[in-house]
């Protein structure tokens, strides 16, 4: 169901509730300056959101309130991302709890609940509402102004863009900041979303960091939060701080100049572009024209599009052949081992991975990890589907794909080793199933209360070799 038609039904009385709420004292006490992780709702208990009241935070003025969106609902994990910018600029976080990935409909509902809590708790300066989201996250965030029925002042995208069927014309807030890794899987999306947003009217600033896909560093968010502050202020949504505007504008100079010494000369223009556009009309930044020009004439600035194309063309045909190496590995009666050593060596797997740690360019590390990425993935979503036909020799087998595409140290590695272990158990081979297991709980996986109740691992569970893994998992569970 498509976000837009999916919230018709109850976007009016979200804003109805939220007109009678908004005039309410503010009702409780909360420790400013610590992040609370569980703020329940008043008007519906099933919803909750986690609240950070910067330490300056007084009850007698107004404040700009970020709402936040995480896909797994970790409230908390949101709300910590922006914690330092929130500190720094003064803003209220509140973080639901309850949004995630899946129907864009519930996601909506706990938008609204947030949105009429916070007006009934909190004097919110409604004119600086703002919504930022992470992966499915940023899509929900992009349809909070249809939530609430009106214009906010920005929304933050972190690593994917709007929501479907929303276009960056019909946006409904002020301002659009995307932020994206050069290594996460939804790269091209944001690149592609900058350009679409350029004829739209909507002032909006994207800015692409060596990361994955993952909430940003706290420092990388306040750098949104800042742009969004002098933003308002040339927008006239907050009052003019030539001292503010000037340490906000700073940093991207700064940023600028250690990229340049680096020898990406591409990446600094850009910082000193957007130096130069956020001083417009609001403060003296002589000199960043001249350094634009001469970075411009860079032999470096003129091959970088050149490569970044050669870049998206490879990335654009290595999915391409996905079909094609899977159907390898499915095509015979068992479509076993040897289909999967192939497999790898056609697609390459081993030499990407050692050009995501030894290429010279970030940019080129960042691409073999979004294909490393990608292809594992795809194998993995393969998997489940063969999974659900019961088809175990096949889906174990693009697992495999799915674990030797895997860069170490990834979080979902340790979630692959456990989905194999499932399916090897189910398949009668025990011995394996524990050593997948093992490999599992080794590389971080502690959820004992999975081990414990999966029924794929039944076969394994009475066993001393699984109590001890499950030993070893409630040690580390105990120590996070």
């Amino acid at each position: 169901m498509s976000g837009r038609m999916g919230l018709r039904a109850f976007v009016g009385s979200a804003v109805a509730v939220g007109l009678m709420t908004a005039g309410a004292a503010f009702a409780q006490e909360f420790t400013k300056g610590v992040l609370v992780e569980k703020v329940v709702c008043q008007a519906d208990p099933s919803q909750s959101y986690a609240l950070y009241l910067p330490s300056a935070f007084q009850p007698s003025r107004k404040w700009p309130i970020l709402v936040l969106f995480d896909p797994g609902a970790r409230g908390a994990l949101a709300a910590g991302a922006f914690r330092e910018a929130a500190e720094t600029y003064g803003w209220v976080l509140a973080a639901s709890n309850n949004s995630r990935n899946g129907p864009m409909r519930d996601s909506g509902l706990a938008a609204r609940a947030i949105w009429v809590d916070v007006l009934g708790r909190f004097p919110v300066d409604e004119r600086r509402v703002y919504a930022a989201g992470f992966s499915g996250g940023a899509r929900v965030a992009s349809i909070l102004p249809l939530v609430i029925e009106r214009e906010i002042a920005g929304v933050i995208g972190c690593g994917a863009g709007l929501a479907t069927g929303t276009k960056p014309g019909e946006l409904r807030a002020a301002a659009y900041f995307g932020l994206a890794g050069l290594a996460d899987f939804n790269y091209g999306e944001m690149k592609r979303l900058d350009l679409l947003f350029d004829p739209s009217g909507v002032p909006h600033r994207f800015l692409f960091f060596e990361g994955r896909h993952d909430w940003p560093e706290p420092s990388t968010c306040a750098r949104a939060v800042g742009w969004l502050e002098v933003t308002a202020m040339k927008g006239g949504l907050r009052p003019a701080d030539k001292t503010l505007a000037e340490a906000i504008i700073g940093r991207e100079i700064e940023e600028a100049g250690r990229l340049e010494a680096e020898g990406r000369v591409f990446w600094a223009v850009d910082r000193l572009e957007t130096a130069a556009g956020l001083a417009d009309g609001l403060v003296d930044a002589s000199g960043v024209a001249e350094s634009v020009a001469r970075l411009k004439a860079h032999r470096d600035f003129g091959r970088f599009p050149g490569a970044e194309k050669k870049r998206d063309a490879r990335e654009a045909d290595f999915q391409a052949g996905f079909g094609r190496l899977f159907n390898a590995v499915e095509a015979g009666e068992r479509g076993w081992a040897a289909a999967v050593h192939g497999v790898l060596r056609d697609a390459g797997i081993g030499f990407l991975k050692k050009e995501a740690k030894t290429k010279a360019s970030v940019e080129d590390r960042s691409l073999a990890s979004r294909m490393l990425f990608e292809f594992s993935y795809a194998a993995q979503a393969r998997a489940i589907e063969l999974y659900g036909r019961r088809d175990l020799v096949r889906s174990a087998a693009c697992l495999d794909l799915a674990i030797a595409a895997c860069e170490e140290g990834l979080a979902r590695e340790r979630f692959l080793y456990f989905n194999r272990a499932c399916v090897a158990a189910l398949a009668g081979e025990k011995a394996k199933a524990l050593d997948f297991l093992y490999a599992a709980v080794d590389k971080g996986f502690s959820d004992v209360g999975l081990l414990e109740t999966e029924k794929d691992l039944e076969a394994v569970r009475d066993t001393d070799r699984f109590r001890e893994i499950l030993d070893k998992a409630k040690r580390a569970g105990s120590r996070q």
